[in-house]
C-alpha cells in the first residue's frame, strides 16, 4: 500500500514539475523577446540554458530528499534488527540449559550468604575449589561469563542498551551486588575478569538510583 501511494505522489510530482518547467520556459521566453525586445534565437538559447539549470536544481533537490528517505529508511531497519539480535541473545537466558544453572545459583546464593561477606570471601572461594561442589562453581562460572559478553556488546553498541536494561537491569543489580566480594578478589589476580559486568551493573545501579 505504502508503495502505491508513494507511485502516486511520484507521478503527480513529474506532472507538477513539468507543468512548472513549461511554464518557466515560455514565461521566460515571452518576457525576454516581448519585453526585453531580444532576438528570438538568443532568447530561446537564454531561456532553454535558464530551464535546464532549474531542472538540474530541482534534481539534485530530489536527490538529496530521496537520500535523506534512504537514510532514515536504513536507521529504522538498523534499529529493528538491533532490537532483534538483542532479543535472541538475551532469550539464550531462557533456554531450557539455563533453567538449572539458575536454580544452582539461586541455591548457591541462599546457602553461602554469610560465605559471601567481604570478611568470609576466602571461605567461599574454597567452598567453590571443592570438587564435590562443582556444579555450584559452574553455575556461578557460566552465570557471570554470560552477563560479561552481554555486557560488553551493550557497552560496544553491538546491543540495545534499553532492552538489555528492561529485562536484565534488576537482575544485574542484584547479583552484583551478592557477587561482588567474589569479583573484586578474583580481579585482584586478574583486573579484567567480569570487568564489563561490573561497569554496566553499577552504572544502571547507579542510574535507578538518581
Amino acid at each position: 500500500m505504502n508503495n502505491f501511494f508513494n507511485k502516486r505522489y511520484s507521478i503527480r510530482l513529474i506532472y507538477l514539475v513539468f507543468i512548472f518547467l513549461a511554464l518557466v520556459f515560455f514565461s521566460t521566453f515571452l518576457f525576454l523577446r516581448y519585453f526585453m525586445h531580444c532576438d528570438p534565437k538568443d532568447a530561446f538559447e537564454f531561456t532553454y540554458k535558464f530551464t535546464l539549470c532549474i531542472l538540474a536544481f530541482l534534481t539534485l533537490l530530489y536527490h538529496m530528499h530521496n537520500l535523506e528517505n534512504q537514510i532514515r529508511t536504513q536507521e529504522a531497519s538498523n534499529r529493528q534488527n538491533l532490537s532483534k539480535y538483542t532479543y535472541d541473545i538475551c532469550a539464550d537466558f531462557r533456554k531450557p540449559g539455563m533453567k538449572d544453572i539458575n536454580e544452582d545459583l539461586r541455591r548457591l546464593i541462599i546457602t553461602q550468604s554469610d560465605n559471601l561477606q567481604p570478611q568470609n570471601i576466602r571461605q567461599f572461594i574454597a567452598y567453590l575449589d571443592d570438587p564435590v561442589n562443582r556444579t555450584d562453581r559452574q553455575a556461578l562460572t557460566i552465570t557471570l561469563n554470560y552477563f560479561e559478553s552481554v555486557s560488553a556488546m551493550v557497552l560496544a553498541g553491538d546491543l540495545d542498551n534499553e532492552i538489555v536494561k528492561r529485562l536484565f537491569g534488576k537482575l544485574f543489580g542484584r547479583y552484583y551486588v551478592k557477587f561482588a566480594p567474589f569479583i573484586n578478589h578474583i580481579q585482584q589476580d586478574s583486573a579484567k575478569s567480569w570487568s564489563n559486568y561490573e561497569k554496566l551493573a553499577l552504572k544502571w545501579i547507579h542510574e535507578e538510583k538518581h
